[in-house]
């Protein structure tokens, strides 16, 4: 177990770890520059060959309040859409191995009430030797494979009326101007990001935390500047910005973060425009998949983009952890209870007269 900050940096950076964009060097380099000057209290968990002592297994966590409870949970404050541990390809154990080296992992955690690893890909946790732990998450991923060339793809993926949709809007407004869509990363970018992320806050307001909004605006900007890992990509109409995205390209692909549109031209739907164009353009760039990330939001579905279910981990550490976790599975089945029994309805209406009252 590794809390020494000025450790944990090089020790994520360790090269040859199979990991996502959402662990890379540059996306913890930015995340802890962010958060963690607020007195974060961060550590690392090791596994190490033991010939050699070399990492094989890397899981970083934050230390965190959460309704009364102490919470074990790796770097995420609303910014990281997937989570994995760092894992070398070397790290191959059978169950019973993987079992006995958690349960030493577990047990050498800093005091806390629960462990609870969230958003896991299948890949990631048949990686980690740890899928057997886990249970479907609430949360799925929204991918689109790209596997062939971006006229067989829209014909064969995107949704039918969208298409003509969309085409007839591109053609309204490149009879207004000249439309172009680009991605483009480093701090000239900064003014443009800013726009995508107040034009969303200003659609999402009602629902946003303002000082969770702000500090993760920070986080992005820091992003950009590195000029590495994200990208910002605009469609422009004669150089106006009219939509865009901050999105995550590595090797393989895009992960879409971030996707916002100026007001003024919505009657076009801007969004959906640079979604197609997006989509062209990591096509030609060679990339394998354009990567929606999380959300239950319609218009996915409306190019195609596969659901893939994410796994969780929730593990007690004491005995308040286990008693909230039981908790929290108990309560689904206890509305089951009271539908079936007719009073759900009931305690429903009385909380509505309660909260009227006050």
């Amino acid at each position: 177990m590794l809390s020494d900050k000025t450790a944990i940096a090089p020790l994520l950076a360790t090269p040859g770890l199979e990991r996502s964009s959402f662990q890379s060097p540059a996306w913890f380099d930015a995340w802890f520059a962010t958060f963690q000057p607020s007195g974060l209290e961060c550590c690392v968990a090791v596994i190490r060959k033991a010939e050699g002592g070399q990492p094989l297994f890397l899981l970083p966590l934050v230390r965190e309040r959460c309704y009364g409870l102490t919470v074990l949970t790796l770097p995420d404050r609303g910014v990281s859409d997937y989570h994995s541990a760092l894992v070398s390809p070397e790290f191959t154990p059978d169950r019973d191995t993987m079992g006995r080296l958690w349960g030493a992992l577990v047990a050498m955690l800093p005091p806390a009430d629960i462990l609870s690893i969230e958003r896991v890909l299948p890949e990631n946790a048949a990686r980690m030797g740890t899928a057997h732990l886990m249970r479907p998450s609430r949360h799925a991923a929204h991918a689109l494979p790209i596997d062939a060339d971006f006229e067989t793809i829209r014909e064969r993926r995107f949704d039918p009326s969208t298409s003509r949709r969309l085409v007839k809007n591109r053609r309204k407004l490149e009879h207004k101007g000249r439309l172009e869509f680009d991605f483009a990363t480093g701090p000239d970018v900064l003014p443009e990001l800013d726009h995508l992320l107040e034009w969303r806050r200003q659609r999402f307001q009602d629902v946003n935390d303002d000082n969770e909004t702000a500090v993760q605006r920070t986080f992005y900007r820091r992003l950009i500047s590195q000029g590495k890992l994200a990208h910002v990509g605009r469609l422009r109409l004669d150089d106006e910005l009219v939509a865009g995205c901050l999105g995550l390209i590595d090797g393989t692909g895009i992960h879409v973060l971030v996707i916002a549109y100026n007001p003024q031209f919505a009657n076009w739907a801007p969004g959906l425009l640079m979604v197609e164009s997006c989509i062209a353009t990591a096509e030609k760039m060679g990339l394998a998949v354009f990567d929606l990330t999380i959300g239950d939001e319609s218009y996915k579905q409306l190019f195609g983009a596969d659901s893939i279910g994410l796994f969780d981990l929730r593990q007690p550490l004491s005995l308040r952890g286990r008693v909230a976790l039981a908790l929290v599975a108990l309560k689904p089945k206890v509305k089951r209870l009271l539908e079936k029994v007719g009073l759900f309805e009931l305690v429903q209406r009385l909380r509505g007269r309660a909260s009227a009252k006050s």
